[in-house]
């Protein structure tokens, strides 16, 4: 297919690849749905493998489709999820403290959460938003929002008309950056002297002591590790001054960097990271063989643990994020023959995910569906969105009485009956 091509080279050095890398299974791209689920079956699929730099030790996705494909309609919106609003409503705060009555900039807005909180927090806000969906749902949650990606020609629009900015922040984006070099050089130019860049991004030492197989996905084109960042920020003129370890998405890191040219020692925390990621072996190729070996056991867990459920259960899902594709198109959990995925967003409901074809849907239309069946049923619900398992137990259905035995397969195996 013409709109996707392979990385030759290293995104952020132009550095080789080891020879090893973590190959998945060909894979449709996880946030695009479809309105029917004759065209979702037929959906394309491309090549998913992480590969990594023999030099700064970037680890990368190899095959990358082209990003207008990706996020022109991207509808993921962050306060659907109560945890996540709490989350931002927290960093406004710490934002806050740093530039008090400041001008604050957010690179890929999604629908304004965070922009809204830090309004809240009496600073004035900008956001670069490539949705179109999610922009307009940022034009009241904020002062000014640029429907675009974050480019050249818009950072100098921006500095004419707004100057220099006191802080630049990014939620989960700059793991979806193809040209990641280029975007943080931006960044640097749009932050005044001594500005603040503040970033969260999924941390790959995750993903590895985890092995997170299902966050990776084609929207995602980096792994971050603070090994391969830290040499690289400093190189644009950005003084990583801090790396704090949090808890969304099942293991992220917030860098916080300040543009200035004289270096400052390493914080504990920075040394903490590196001597963590060291541990893990993401200095070199061993952590990918390591990573391919354990798939095969993930399989087998997976399989037991399905096993275990009566052949007439009841599957359906709750949650339909970009890992509920690569987690079901791995492990070919489409045999399972779920009825249906909850989701909270009504931008996805009545969609259907890509290749396996399941349909997304409200609660309360699932709930219908499912009272139909006999009161001695057995019903599973996938839990997809594992890092928010909590919040979604508290959320699952009344199915008149019947028990729900709840389960998701990440980090391990967990299962929760329910019984409302």
């Amino acid at each position: 297919m013409g709109n996707f091509r392979e990385l030759q080279k290293c995104r952020l050095c132009t550095g080789e690849f080891y020879k090893t890398s973590v190959k998945l299974k060909d894979s449709p791209l996880a946030n695009e749905l479809y309105p029917s689920r004759e065209l979702s079956l037929v959906a394309d699929t491309f090549a998913l493998e992480i590969v990594m730099c023999t030099e700064c030790k970037h680890i990368q996705l190899k095959h990358i489709v082209d990003p207008g494909r990706l996020f022109s309609d991207y509808i993921y919106a962050s306060g659907t999820s109560v945890t996540f609003k709490s989350h931002f409503n927290k960093l406004a705060e710490e934002i806050s403290k740093l530039i008090p009555g400041g001008l604050a900039l957010e690179v890929g807005s999604n629908d304004g959460t965070l922009l809204e909180a830090l309004k809240d927090q009496g600073i004035t806000t900008i956001g670069i938003e490539p949705s179109e969906y999610l922009a307009k749902m940022s034009e009241n949650k904020c002062d000014f929002i640029y429907h675009n990606f974050l480019n050249e020609t818009l950072c100098r629009d921006i500095l004419e008309m707004h100057g220099p900015i006191d802080l630049v922040v990014g939620n989960n984006v700059f793991a979806h950056i193809d040209d990641l070099m280029e975007a943080f050089k931006n960044v640097t130019e749009l932050l005044r002297t001594d500005g603040y860049f503040i970033f969260e991004v999924a941390h790959v030492l995750s993903l590895v002591n985890d092995h997170l197989f299902d966050t990776i996905y084609h929207e995602h084109m980096s792994y971050h590790s603070v090994t391969a960042l830290e040499p690289i920020l400093r190189k644009i003129g950005l003084n990583l001054i801090e790396v704090e370890e949090i808890e969304t998405h099942g293991g992220s890191i917030r860098v916080i960097c300040q543009k200035s040219q004289t270096k400052s020692p390493a914080s504990s925390s920075v040394i903490n990271i590196l001597m963590k990621e060291g541990i893990a072996k993401l200095n070199s190729d061993v952590w990918m063989q390591e990573f391919n070996e354990y798939m095969k056991v993930l399989l087998q867990k997976t399989n037991d643990a399905v096993s275990n459920f009566p052949e007439d259960t009841i599957w359906f899902g709750y949650g339909a994020p970009a890992k509920a594709v690569t987690f079901i198109n791995e492990f070919n959990l489409a045999s399972l023959n779920i009825r249906g995925i909850i989701d909270d967003n009504p931008e996805k409901q009545k969609k259907f995910l890509p290749v396996s074809g399941i349909g997304v849907v409200a609660r309360d239309e699932l709930l219908r569906e499912l009272n139909k069946f006999p009161s001695k049923s057995e019903f599973a619900c996938i839990i997809f969105p594992w890092n928010l398992s909590d919040e979604i137990v508290e959320k699952l259905p009344n199915l008149d009485g019947k028990t729900i035995r709840a389960v998701w397969f990440l980090p391990t195996f967990k299962e929760r009956r329910i019984n409302k």
